[in-house]
């Protein structure tokens, strides 16, 4: 196995935290080999895995705070939501080690025939998982697949690989020795070697448009399955009749959360002019309350962006939508005495769409504030655009609010909250935010492949 290793960093303060390997096609095709000779005897016992998966769930809640820590400290969001990762993690093994699901199913007899539909597992997964949310989006997928027979290779995003391989460590303390492994490399190496590794039968991607698609099309070459969860630009609705106080707490809780760093936050928010100065005091006081820090100071609750390139392409947004017209109603405030890359909590107003501050997915913390005096051609504007993970509607008026949500194209459309998810409801995106869902039983179906015994009786 090749020995090169490469640095790890905190966000917050620089210092170096670890090193992780720097893995090339060899390693992912060792891993492949020794997944093979496991697969058909970790396939075979459902109720073992589910024993496992269980055990897998207690040990992960136990080690929480030493993993969240791990976590905190390689990608720089704050203690409580690294250890709650983890959690949820936890969450989502109990939930598949309880999950059940027909093996074999028959159909009705025909003309001396009969036939059976057997659900069995896709094979070896290649997930691939990004930096703002490391373990609870390898989770996601890993549980589902060990759930279903699938023996799995993990590749973390380069900069945040120290949790990922704390995690696939304390799992094989509990699995069978060639069912998990994590792959790591500072560039796409192990990308590319999953997606052409021809056992591997399945990519289970998060990450950006751009990378998705280009593995997805890597992926075809081989015919493999895919499933992609990819960006998103989630508005959020604001109606006449909404109480601003709740409706703006709520939003800066989704749009600032992770430093803003979230597939599915509030990057957009359109508010009806009569409302809007009440709605944007309302917002800015909201985050304003917020203290940037170290992720491990337990009075911090927002941390550094996660790199340099990722905060300044986020200025930039700002920057160009304050050239063209918009104004900064908060954003100006004083940064930690730390070395990291830090950006205040930042509220934009009288954004336009257009601006690539509105129209793009900015993942960092910048919210943009629109003002509309008519709904129906700002869900229009939104509906055009290329994304289509997420929304909120915020009313008072129940009725009014689910008529406007079912307007909105996108795969999960939240009322008076954002940023919600569950471990049974399905949740992926529509256009160019995703293939596939994940979480509850259509997350178990990505990772199951369905094969059709049809038997005639024997001729006499």
């Amino acid at each position: 196995m090749n020995n090169d290793v490469y640095d790890v960093v905190d966000p917050a303060t620089l210092d170096l935290i670890g090193q992780a390997p720097q893995h090339d096609q060899a390693d992912v095709a060792q891993a492949a080999q020794a997944a093979s000779k496991v697969a058909r005897s970790w396939s075979s016992d459902r109720d073992a895995r589910r024993a496992l998966l269980r055990e897998i769930a207690r040990r992960v809640r136990a080690e929480s705070a030493r993993l969240g820590r791990i976590l905190s400290l390689e990608q720089g969001k704050i203690l409580s939501e690294a250890t709650g990762e983890f959690l949820v993690g936890a969450d989502l093994f109990d939930y598949y080690a309880d999950l059940d699901w027909d093996e074999v199913s028959n159909l009705p007899e025909r003309a001396g025939r009969s036939l059976e539909v057997h659900n069995l597992p896709v094979g070896l997964v290649g997930t691939i998982t990004p930096w703002n949310f490391p373990i609870s989006l390898l989770c996601v997928k890993l549980a589902p697949a060990l759930a279903a027979g699938c023996t799995v290779v993990a590749k973390p995003s380069a900069t945040t690989p120290l949790s990922t391989i704390a995690l696939v460590e304390l799992l094989n303390e509990i699995l069978p020795s060639g069912v998990l492994c994590a792959r790591t490399s500072h560039n796409r190496a192990v990308n590319v070697a999953l997606a052409s590794e021809p056992l591997v039968r399945k990519i289970s991607f998060t990450g950006s448009i751009e990378v998705g698609t280009s593995l997805a099309a890597s992926a075809l070459e081989s015919v493999k399955r895919v499933t992609l969860e990819l960006g998103g630009n989630d508005p959020a609705f604001v109606l006449d009749d909404a109480d601003v106080e709740s409706t703006a707490e709520g939003i800066v809780r989704s749009a600032f959360r992770n430093s803003g760093q979230v597939c599915m936050a509030v990057k957009q928010v359109y508010v009806p002019c009569s409302l809007k100065s009440e709605f944007v005091e309302a917002v800015v006081a909201q985050a304003k309350q917020l203290t940037l820090g170290h992720g491990i100071d337990p009075a911090t609750t927002m941390g550094p962006v996660h790199s340099s390139k990722q905060r300044d392409f986020v200025r930039g947004l700002v920057s160009d939508a304050v050239d063209s017209g918009a104004r900064l109603a908060s954003g100006e405030d004083s940064l930690p005495d730390l070395p990291g890359y830090f950006m205040p909590p930042t509220v934009v107003v009288d954004a336009q769409p257009g601006m690539g501050l509105v129209d793009d997915e900015q993942f960092g913390p910048a919210l943009p504030i629109v003002e509309y005096d008519d709904l129906d051609a700002a869900i229009d504007h939104v509906n055009a655009s290329e994304f289509g993970l997420g929304a909120s509607v915020w009313s008072s008026d129940a009725r009014r609010a689910h008529e406007t949500a079912l307007t909105i194209d996108a795969g999960t459309v939240w009322i008076n909250q954002h940023t919600v998810v569950e471990l049974d409801a399905p949740f992926g995106g529509q256009k160019a935010s995703g293939v596939g869902r994940e979480r509850g039983p259509w997350g178990l179906d990505e990772y199951l492949e369905t094969r059709t015994i049809n038997s005639r009786l024997p001729l006499t």
